[in-house]
């Protein structure tokens, strides 16, 4: 399993209101894998940490959509959207480049813990229920698989044939049972037509609270694949 450390900037830590770390040492990965790429789009954009690949790729146009305004308008290069629509003609971009919901507790949309402020999800710390459209509220499950074909089939439309798709996902344990997220994103993207080319495994921190505190799976995976095999 590869650990990655090499950073060329500082980067800033993610912003509190926001409970998904953006974990520095995946950038540079992500970063390779987009070399000689012009127009670069993260659908889901959160707070706009995607822009950090400007250090590396200086001379790539960067767009990011959000749907929730609190976090689009922490970034105000962030475009205020919907992943399932997107301001965009088809094949305007040559890479997708996103770290999409990973249908685990972060899901929960529990505003309050008797053991205090421990909850870690997107609900908690926007401070209100999501967007209908965002999948922070979905838990691993039908609802959430049938949201990602539809995000997935509209990034496709908007990225040209041979354009790079670079996807950052992590499995989860829930109740006590490994949640294969990987792999079904893997064959979703497959089958709307995309290739797997790299797959990097990349060693990184876990929250050690809540449910199944004590089993996590201690990486992420960075994929790889090509629109179309060319």
């Amino acid at each position: 399993m590869e650990i990655y450390q090499d950073s060329l900037i500082n980067l800033p830590a993610a912003n509190p209101q926001h409970p998904a770390k953006f974990t520095e040492v995946l950038i540079p990965v992500m970063a390779k894998m987009l070399q000689g790429r012009k127009r670069i789009l993260d659908p889901f954009g959160g707070t706009g940490r995607c822009f950090l690949l400007e250090a590396w790729l200086p001379d790539a146009e960067i767009q990011a959509v959000e749907i929730e305004p609190e976090w689009a308008a922490i970034n105000p290069r962030t475009t205020l959207g919907n992943a399932l629509s997107l301001p965009w003609p088809a094949g305007y971009f040559d890479a997708v480049c996103t770290s999409p919901t990973y249908g685990n507790r972060m899901a929960d949309t529990t505003f309050s813990s008797s053991i205090g402020n421990t909850w870690q999800t997107y609900s908690c710390k926007i401070g209100r229920r999501l967007h209908p459209d965002n999948s922070g509220a979905m838990d691993w499950g039908d609802k959430y698989r049938t949201f990602h074909v539809n995000a997935w089939t509209e990034a496709r439309r908007v990225l040209q044939p041979g354009g790079a798709f670079v996807l950052n996902i992590k499995d989860h344990i829930r109740g006590g049972e490994l949640q294969h997220v990987t792999e079904w994103h893997v064959k979703t993207l497959c089958g709307l037509g995309f290739v797997e080319r790299e797959h990097k495994r990349i060693n990184t921190p876990s929250m050690r609270y809540g449910r199944n505190g004590d089993k996590r799976v201690e990486y992420e995976s960075v994929i790889l694949f090509i629109l179309g095999d060319a």
